[in-house]
């Protein structure tokens, strides 16, 4: 069952419509709908200008747009078969089905805004009745993206990056475990990453979660700082602050990251005994509770003095949580 209510769907449709770009930005949601009525317009107009420079009949030039986009489109799903760049080094599999279907919801916007051009110069009167039967049919394609798009979007990643774009060397271990999640969707599951800077501690992680919210899961990125911060809020107050449809409590994967950001001095590192105490404030029966009942990527880096990823997997322990669901990644072993 989505998470994503039809009213918030429209809050987000209405808020993409009204108001200027230049102002506010543009978000996921918008630049999907945006590329789509592209599309449509890329079979559209190009139809007219081949019809109107050449002897074809509007049949066929509509026709050679329509197979036109289709092998542009074929191309460039495959092209990253053979363009190095694309590969990453093959860590983890790119996910076809997830591209192709992509392909194939972009060329139906092609393809429906060719047989819309050549209905309306033949002057047919179910021009319009035909427009709004292939948006119909598209119907579920055009639900999955949007609260795909949504799902990405109230994550609110520093970035957008895929599992297969890792290009760092990593272990198979790692790999395998990241792969069983992934399958499995299990709950309750927290991962500790090590590493130094450089080694994509944040890139692994934000690829992970940004598969979950493929797989239309709550997802939520924050900062160790700001996690801190909010774990002294009520429920109230973080819903009334968020940027997101749902808060970190409600998440299914809480991605905290700079717990230890690179290379740091010591007095800019948060300890796990500290982690534990921030926990442990006001709201810790709230923050103890989430914890247990979520997937959790704790970036730590580089651990304080003195302190090592033991002492991070005894105080997730210490929140009631089995030690089976805590996994160790240290990027800086491979």
């Amino acid at each position: 069952m989505s998470n994503i209510t039809a009213k918030d769907v429209w809050k987000v449709l209405h808020a993409d419509l009204i108001g200027k770009d230049s102002h506010r930005g543009i978000t996921l949601t918008y630049g999907w709908f945006a590329n789509q009525v592209g599309h449509f317009a890329l079979g559209f107009v190009p139809s007219y200008f081949v019809h109107l420079c050449s002897n074809l009949s509007f049949f066929h030039s509509a026709f050679y747009v329509a197979l036109f986009w289709t092998v542009f489109e074929t191309y460039n799903v495959l092209s990253p078969i053979y363009k190095k760049e694309y590969k990453g080094n093959k860590s983890f599999k790119v996910q076809w089905g997830n591209i192709v279907f992509d392909m194939f919801t972009d060329l139906c916007f092609f393809w429906i805004g060719c047989t819309t051009y050549y209905l309306s110069q033949e002057h047919d009167k179910n021009v319009l009745v035909v427009f709004l039967l292939g948006l119909g049919l598209m119907f579920f394609s055009i639900r999955y993206w949007v609260l795909t798009k949504l799902y990405q979007q109230n994550a609110i990643f520093p970035y957008q990056f895929r599992l297969s774009q890792w290009d760092v060397p990593i272990q198979k271990t790692y790999i395998t475990l990241i792969v069983d999640f992934l399958k499995k969707k299990p709950a309750g599951q927290h991962f500790i990453v090590l590493g130094n800077k450089g080694k994509g501690k944040t890139r692994l992680m934000v690829g992970l979660a940004n598969e979950f919210s493929i797989r239309h899961k709550k997802c939520t990125y924050t900062t160790m700082s700001k996690w801190a911060s909010m774990l002294e809020e009520d429920e109230q107050t973080l819903k009334e602050t968020a940027y997101s449809i749902w808060n970190w409590s409600n998440s299914q994967f809480l991605l905290i990251d700079d717990i230890n950001p690179g290379n740091p001095s010591e007095s800019n590192k948060t300890s796990a005994k500290e982690t534990f105490e921030y926990i442990n404030k006001k709201y810790s029966e709230r923050n103890i509770t989430a914890l247990q009942s979520m997937n959790v990527a704790w970036v730590v880096g580089e651990c304080c003095d003195g302190e090592s990823a033991n002492d991070w997997k005894k105080m997730i322990e210490k929140l009631d949580i089995s030690a089976d669901s805590i996994h160790i990644i240290d990027l800086n072993v491979i």
